[in-house]
């Protein structure tokens, strides 16, 4: 009778779980068609870019007003690829990845500020940082070989992937060493952000690479 309670039970939570899944696929979806949706339309994204950058003002203390970052610690967002921001920002919302402050604002979004952040950001243009000539001759042909596939010869990625042209030294610097060090620890263990590629890619760098990697990456236009 115990074994039979205990069945019924573990169905009826995998049910529940399955459900909680499916609605939030529901719910990713409708937002990307109204993402796509307010990107077609000139007046729907001149609408989504003026309520985007009202809730930006959350933002702007670290991301800049026009998505530009004040610290070089802290990623540019502007010109960031709407998808892929949208699904960060979703990421952030259900705890998924792991950032104090960026979980606590994700949480207050509804799925339209969302959607109008996504857009903002990406309509904004992204300033060109200023690094190390030499170093980012270094980190060409390691771009070349190691980011290219995924984030593009040019550097902007595509729509799940994110662009990185012009991105802050100081914060690709960062990253790239904390997806180097979850590369030894177990996919299942918590970590602030996982990533197999990202970590299978970085593995194998060494200080100097990250570094020349992240100079080049910065003067990208």
């Amino acid at each position: 009778m115990f074994a039979l309670i205990s069945r019924i039970i573990t169905i009826m939570v995998f049910c529940f779980s399955s459900l909680i899944v499916y609605a939030k696929d529901i719910e990713v979806t409708r937002m990307l068609n109204d993402l796509k949706n307010k990107q077609s339309s000139t007046k729907l994204k001149q609408h989504a870019m003026a309520m985007g950058k009202q809730r930006a003002l959350l933002c702007s203390q670290c991301h800049g007003k026009d998505g530009n970052s004040v610290q070089s610690y802290t990623p540019n967002l502007a010109s960031q690829n709407p998808i892929y921001l949208l699904e960060q920002i979703n990421k952030f919302a259900d705890g998924s990845r792991k950032n104090y402050v960026m979980n606590a604002l994700s949480k207050n979004l509804s799925d339209e500020d969302k959607v109008n952040l996504a857009i903002f950001y990406a309509n904004m243009r992204v300033k060109q940082v200023k690094t190390d000539p030499q170093l980012a001759a270094k980190g060409q042909p390691l771009y070349a070989s190691k980011c290219s596939v995924c984030h593009g010869e040019d550097g902007i990625g595509k729509a799940n992937f994110a662009r990185i042209a012009g991105q802050q030294v100081q914060y690709v610097e960062a990253t790239l060493r904390r997806f180097r060090q979850n590369a030894n620890m177990p996919l299942g263990q918590k970590a602030e952000r996982r990533s197999s590629i990202m970590e299978g890619v970085t593995k194998v760098l060494s200080d100097d690479d990250i570094k020349a990697l992240a100079a080049y990456i910065g003067q990208m236009h």
